[in-house]
């Protein structure tokens, strides 16, 4: 989506409703532009910039566009954002005609929206992108030839209908349909060789991925209801459907040593092509419930079921928040609950992609080092159950004098059943890998915020943020790529997104046109 076409970026890491599901780590809301009653355009960044690498080159170019307007003043509007970028790519450690990626990208948002009555209103999107790299892959270690043409064409259409009632309730139902394709093709098909500290010939993979999804969805807000306070219901259901098609030829790789001679030859075999759908259900409750002007609690329960585990998940959450002084200069916030991700059909999918055959050769490179070694992967639904995350977190909020904020925040996330191939055969060159649910997963994090507005709307922050990421199953093993080394624990990557402050709601606030 281009930049210039989103009005605001909401980030949640913890407490938010059971309204989001299948996603452990958070949820990100993007929220775009609409045009109203008058004519505006905008265009921007349209000058190219320049690079010194190997002498004075073209850089890239990216603009922006965005037009909107009234199709009917007063009755429906229309938004249009685009951007592009065209980009050469140069590795200076490369030769010269052999050193360029030349890659290109385009995107463009197009909405509608209808006001059908005046209580009712009709919203239409249309999101498409496309990318193309002539030489996909080049580094300094993957020359030209074993670089890759890469395409890529993406586009997401949606429905939503708003509708308000009389007695205060509304109902909104939406669809939407997904298409992700990406194929990558080799230059050529001479034989891939990988040396140390470099490649050469062709690369050994072509792929062609295809991936569909179709989701609806509908949520009704009841009108507030008062018992021990003042209560906002809230009831969803949504089912999608998604398909995942793969074509996948490979062919061998050769693996030398730095005197040339054979180390080790690489066969594969399988379908050249297979598919994996799944469909997934769901349904939940939420309260937002007040019974106090200083305490806000947010309950709610959601229930998950999807094709290929089969199993029903509850995952109950409970949010609140308490103003500890009157004036509401004081807020803690605090809220734990179960969090399930959605089924990685790539996992269940790598055991349709075939076997690896692996030969290892003595120094002189023609003598075998014993028979070749096997390596398939194996995934039975049926002895596997849905990974989960246990998430809580509390925040404090604070104003200080000079009108100085103070937001400090604690999150922890403890996942446990999680995906991890498992070879359980004792031999790391090879052997039948095993999807099992022997992952477990912990992260934590604190961060202290301090900021103050000024005038204008100039705002000053300083924020520290420590957090850690740890895992007893690092490893993931591919036909591809290899690891021979068994299943092992240590730190991962750490994405340093913040906790929660104790100024974000436990749930969105309650949706208006």
């Amino acid at each position: 989506v281009s930049t210039d076409a989103v009005r605001s970026l909401d980030v949640e890491s913890s407490r938010y409703s059971v309204e989001y599901g299948k996603g452990s780590g958070g949820v990100i809301g993007l929220a775009t532009g609409m045009g109203d009653d008058h004519y505006r355009f905008s265009a921007t960044n349209f000058i190219p910039s320049w690079q010194n690498k190997k002498g004075l080159h073209f850089d890239k170019v990216d603009p922006r566009a965005t037009f909107s307007g009234p199709i009917r003043k007063g009755k429906a509007w229309f938004y249009d954002g685009a951007d592009g970028e065209y980009t050469q790519d140069i590795v200076k450690e490369l030769p010269d005609g052999a050193d360029t990626n030349w890659l290109w990208r385009f995107s463009n948002l197009a909405k509608v929206q209808v006001n059908l009555s005046s209580a009712n209103i009709l919203t239409t999107s249309l999101l498409v992108d496309r990318f193309h790299a002539d030489h996909d892959g080049l580094s300094a270690i993957n020359p030209l030839s074993t670089s890759l043409d890469r395409d890529s064409t993406n586009w997401m259409a949606a429905m939503k209908d708003q509708h308000y009632f009389a007695g205060g309730a509304l109902f909104e139902a939406g669809f939407a349909a997904s298409t992700f394709r990406d194929s990558a093709t080799p230059l050529g098909s001479q034989p891939y060789f990988v040396l140390p500290g470099s490649t050469s010939g062709n690369y050994f993979k072509s792929s062609d991925s295809l991936a569909h999804r179709y989701e609806g969805f509908a949520n009704l807000y009841l009108p507030p209801l008062h018992a021990a306070g003042r209560h906002d219901l809230q009831i969803g259901f949504n089912v999608n459907r998604l398909t995942y098609d793969q074509q996948f030829v490979r062919r061998p790789i050769s693996i030398l040593r730095a005197d040339g001679t054979l180390f080790s030859r690489v066969e594969f075999s399988g379908p050249p092509s297979f598919q994996q759908d799944n469909v997934e259900l769901t349904g939940f409750v939420q309260d937002r419930w007040s019974p106090t002007d200083r305490l806000q609690v947010e309950p709610g329960l959601r229930f998950d079921w999807d094709q290929i585990l089969r199993r029903v998940l509850p995952a109950p959450r409970i949010a609140g928040t308490y103003l500890l002084t009157a004036d509401g200069d004081t807020k803690l916030s605090a809220g734990v609950g179960l969090f399930y991700d959605a089924t990685n059909l790539e996992l269940f999918t790598r055991p349709l992609q075939g076997t690896r055959l692996q030969s290892f050769y003595a120094a002189d490179g023609q003598t075998l080092l014993g028979p070749p070694q096997l390596t398939s992967f194996t995934a039975d639904p049926r002895a596997l159950d849905a990974p989960r995350f246990l998430n809580w977190s509390v925040g404090l909020q604070r104003k200080l004098p000079a009108a100085i904020y103070l937001d400090v925040g604690f999150l922890q996330k403890i996942g446990r059943r999680g995906f991890t191939f498992v070879n359980n055969s004792g031999n790391t060159l090879g052997g039948a890998y095993q999807l099992s649910n022997a992952q477990r997963d912990r992260y934590h994090a604190v961060q202290v915020t301090v900021r103050r507005v000024f005038r204008n709307d100039h705002v000053v922050m300083f924020s520290y943020a420590r957090s850690s990421a740890r895992s007893n199953a690092v490893l993931d093993y591919t036909l591809d790529n290899p690891v021979f080394s068994p299943q092992a624990g240590g730190p991962l990557p750490v994405v340093r997104h913040p906790p929660p402050a104790a100024d974000h709601p436990a749930a969105p606030p309650r949706p208006r046109p």
